[in-house]
């Protein structure tokens, strides 16, 4: 009995590498996320592929010593064909771990650029605006509305408003003792969101006017009524996360 399995030792241990290939494939990660990945790799995928390594390299290694020896060449030589499948996975698994090391760290890029910022002062209060060019392409048009500069530490998105549209945008606004107006197309409404728990902070409310009415008044505005400005080359990245 000793004597067989010795003599098909560098076959069976290749037919083992072999099956636990298979069972690699046939238990592939179901959650993608660090955590769940990193277990699945230390715990599964790391000691299944370590075995492979060393069935495949002990089977590999017992049949070219046979061959050379010439002791039963025609099983040595089987043994050798029965390593390859195993040598090309742990090949690919080698390369794609190299390709994952050496793949250069993914550059940021915002999903906004700032474009220009003005405050309005009101009684006890300052409203601030600030324009971004938003988009893949930053061919998008946001204002945002807030209490709080949109660069201070202190300031939250939920926490302002803000008006939005494409790359003809316009927003023009007006303040009082102690609220804002901003005047907008009918296009896009001015949104914020619902989880809000400070918006009153930031007295501020939008009239909706058609193209027809823009267009009066980018032509004919009373001098209480301020254009915000788009400027063409004052440009800074947003490293705010989105």
């Amino acid at each position: 009995m000793i004597k067989l399995l010795s003599k098909y030792l560098s076959l069976i241990l290749g037919t083992f590498s072999i099956v636990l290939i298979f069972i690699i494939f046939l238990n592939p990660p179901t959650d993608y996320d660090a955590g769940p990945m990193m277990a699945y790799n230390f715990f599964f995928f790391f000691p299944m592929m370590i075995g492979v390594a060393l069935l495949t390299a002990i089977a590999l290694v017992i049949a070219i010593t046979r061959a050379i020896k010439k002791s039963n060449r025609t099983l040595s030589i089987l043994s050798i064909l029965i390593t390859i499948p195993s040598l090309l996975y742990c090949g690919w698994v080698f390369m794609r771990s190299v390709l994952i090391y050496t793949e250069p760290e993914p550059k940021y890029f915002s999903d906004r650029i700032e474009n220009n910022r003005t405050s309005i002062v009101l009684e006890g209060k300052t409203i601030h605006l600030t324009g971004f060019k938003v988009g893949s392409d930053y061919k998008r048009r946001r204002v945002y509305i807030s209490g709080i500069p949109y660069f201070n530490s202190e300031f939250k998105i939920e926490d302002a408003y803000f008006c939005q549209g494409d790359s003809t945008f316009e927003l023009f606004y007006a303040a009082s003792k102690d609220s804002v107006v901003v005047f907008i197309p009918k296009a896009e409404p001015m949104y914020h969101d619902a989880r809000s728990e400070n918006l009153l902070k930031v007295p501020v409310r939008a009239i909706q006017l058609t193209d027809s009415e823009m267009a009066e008044l980018k032509s004919n505005r009373a001098d209480s009524i301020k254009r915000f400005n788009w400027e063409k080359d004052r440009i800074y990245l947003d490293r705010r996360t989105p």
